[in-house]
C-alpha cells in the first residue's frame, strides 16, 4: 500500500449555513465541496497554517477555525483529510482556477447534494454533533 496522502478541509460556518465551491478541476470537476488541499505540511510546520493558505488562494478570505475531526478514505490512493471548523473574515470571491462558485448552503440543501471527496460524510458528522449539542 502506497504512503496516505495528508489533506486539510475546511467546514466554514455563517448564520447556520456552510460555504462550498465548485470545483474547476479534476478529481471532481464541477462538484461542489470544502475548500482544501493536499499536502498538509508541504510548506507549513501545521496543518491549520495549510487551510489558512488554501482559504486565502481559493476565495480571498482569511480563515480562522480550529481542528473538527479527520476521515480516512480510499480514493485512488489513501487519503487521511483533517478537517477544520471555522469562518471567514471578508467577502468570498472565487479564484477562477480553483472554483467557478462560491455559495452558502443550508443544511437541507447539503444533505441533499452529491459533494466531492468525502464531504457528505462529515457534513453529516458535523449536523449530528450540532444537533446533539
Amino acid at each position: 500500500m502506497s504512503t496516505p496522502l495528508l489533506v486539510t478541509a475546511s467546514i466554514i460556518i455563517k448564520n447556520d449555513k456552510i460555504l462550498l465551491v465548485k470545483r474547476t478541476k479534476e478529481p471532481f470537476k464541477g462538484k461542489w465541496s470544502g475548500i482544501g488541499g493536499v499536502g498538509a505540511f508541504g510548506e507549513f510546520s501545521n496543518p491549520l497554517e495549510s487551510i489558512k493558505k488554501e482559504v486565502l488562494v481559493d476565495i480571498g478570505c482569511e480563515f480562522e477555525g480550529k481542528f473538527f475531526d479527520y476521515n480516512y478514505e480510499l480514493f485512488k490512493v489513501p487519503t487521511v483529510t483533517l478537517f477544520f471548523l471555522g469562518s471567514i473574515k471578508g467577502i468570498p470571491r472565487p479564484n477562477l482556477t480553483q472554483c467557478s462558485e462560491v455559495r452558502w448552503f443550508s443544511k437541507e440543501e447539503i444533505l441533499k447534494m452529491d459533494l466531492a471527496f468525502d464531504h457528505n460524510l462529515i457534513l453529516k458528522k458535523y449536523f449530528n454533533k450540532v444537533n446533539k449539542n
